[in-house]
């Protein structure tokens, strides 16, 4: 199965690279980009039919690329073993918490203990240590 994704990637990668050049090799109507590469010299080659070949090849060449696209999507969404699939783990339970007395809370005890007091005196005067 690897070997099959591999050269599907391969297959993908050749067909969207010659997919942007024959798309950059097609005569437009103001013959941009495509008479920078030669479109001119394609005319010659092909004949006068040089727009029919290079957009069968454009047609082809896109089935080729949507196809081996779709095919490594399936291929890499079907679920294989991993390595983390091999470790067994147990679910972490949190722990039990215990309930604690909160200080200064009157229970009702008998005693309770009375506030300290607080100085009285200018709070925007300096605290001498």
């Amino acid at each position: 199965m690897l070997v099959l994704k591999a050269l599907l990637i391969v297959v993908l990668v050749l067909s969207c690279l010659l997919l942007i050049g024959l798309v950059l090799l097609q005569k437009s109507k103001s013959e941009g980009l495509g008479l920078a590469f030669g479109a001119g010299a394609g005319e010659s080659l092909f004949g006068a039919r040089a727009g029919n070949v290079l957009s069968k090849a454009t047609v082809v060449l896109g089935i080729v690329f949507m196809g081996t696209t779709l095919a490594l999507g399936v291929m890499f969404a079907q679920k294989d073993k991993t390595l983390m699939d091999s470790v067994k783990s147990e679910p972490v339970q949190p722990a039990a918490v215990q309930a604690a007395p909160i200080q200064g809370l009157d229970t009702g005890a008998a005693e309770a203990q009375p506030a300290a007091a607080v100085p009285q005196g200018d709070p925007s005067a300096p605290v001498a240590e």
